[in-house]
Order: structure tokens, then sequence, then C-alpha cells
């Protein structure tokens, strides 16, 4: 793998995606140390609708949406996903009891890096076809198909795993009404 790439895109996103860990930790240790843990049970409510709210690019792409510029709703997706995804792992913490909350989180997790990998394919796309058009090369055609091709391979794994995790939260939540002691 060429340096500049592990330097420019791998690196940020490796450090985003261990910050969430990281974020995680600090801020489940702050609440316990705090004796603010009852603060969790809300986290996961919250982070659901951030993570909800985030889905707005991918109804943007999909034409279902006329607003909001694609590449501002991108950046709002990952900000969104990634404190959402926080929020969760924070309202799970270790207090996992369940096994469908586990799988929850692993496929969550597993997302997130899903994500962070697509955000690497297309910068890689766009700093490819910028290179070839500074040598003369191809025009924003190219880039537009460059990109879809990728995104297209990217999605085959991308949307399978996020619609693990979509119907094991759904699992959990069905489970968290039905015996949650009222």
């Amino acid at each position: 793998m060429h340096r500049s790439l592990l330097v420019r895109q791998v690196g940020p996103a490796a450090l985003g995606y261990f910050g969430l860990i990281a974020a995680t930790i600090l801020l489940d240790f702050a609440l316990h140390k705090a004796g603010l843990l009852w603060i969790g049970s809300y986290l996961g409510p919250l982070g659901t609708a951030l993570i909800a709210l985030s889905f707005l690019y991918s109804l943007r792409k999909r034409k279902k949406i006329s607003f909001g510029a694609p590449k501002k709703l991108l950046e709002l997706h990952e900000t969104l996903a990634w404190v959402g995804s926080l929020l969760i792992l924070v309202h799970a913490g270790i207090h996992l009891n369940a096994i469908i909350p586990w799988l929850a989180i692993v496929a969550m997790l597993v997302v997130v890096a899903s994500g962070f990998t697509g955000s690497i394919l297309v910068k890689q796309a766009t700093e490819t076809l910028k290179a070839k058009q500074a040598s003369g090369g191809e025009d924003n055609t190219t880039l537009d198909a460059m990109t879809l091709d990728l995104m297209k391979k990217w999605r085959v794994v991308h949307m399978p795993i996020n619609a693990v995790f979509v119907s094991l939260f759904a699992i959990h939540l069905v489970t968290v009404v039905l015996f949650w002691h009222w």
C-alpha cells in the first residue's frame, strides 16, 4: 500500500474508529465515577435517533428527498453515525446481559468500520481522478464512473451488514418493550 494513502486516508480512518472505542471507554468511566450511570439508559435511544437521522444521506442519494447537498449530507451522515454509535456503545457499556444486544453491538462496530472503508474508497477515487486530470487525462465523467463502480462493490458488503445491525436492533427493541418491568 502506498505510504501517502496510508498517511492521508487509512490513518485518519483508523484514528476515527479507535477514537470511537477510546471515547466510549472514557465517557463510560466518567459516568461511573460521577455516579451518573443511569444516564446511559437514555443514551441508547438518543444514539439511535442520531443514526436514524444520518440516513438522510441515503435518502438523498436514492432521490427519496430532494433537499440538502449530497456532500454536506455525507459529512452529516458520518458525524451523526459516529456520535450515535458512541452513545449506543456507552448505553451498552459492559452491561450486556443477552446475546442479541452483544450481536447488535458487534454488527454496529462492523458497520462503522465499513463506513470508514467507504470513506477511504471515495477519497482514493477522487484523488486518482484529480491526478489523471492534472496530467491532461480524464474528465468528471470518469470520476463519476470510478466512484460509482467502487461504491457499488463496497455497498455489496456495507448494506447487508447494516441490515443485520438494524434487524438485531429491532429485535432488541421488541424484547425490551416486551420484557421491561413497567
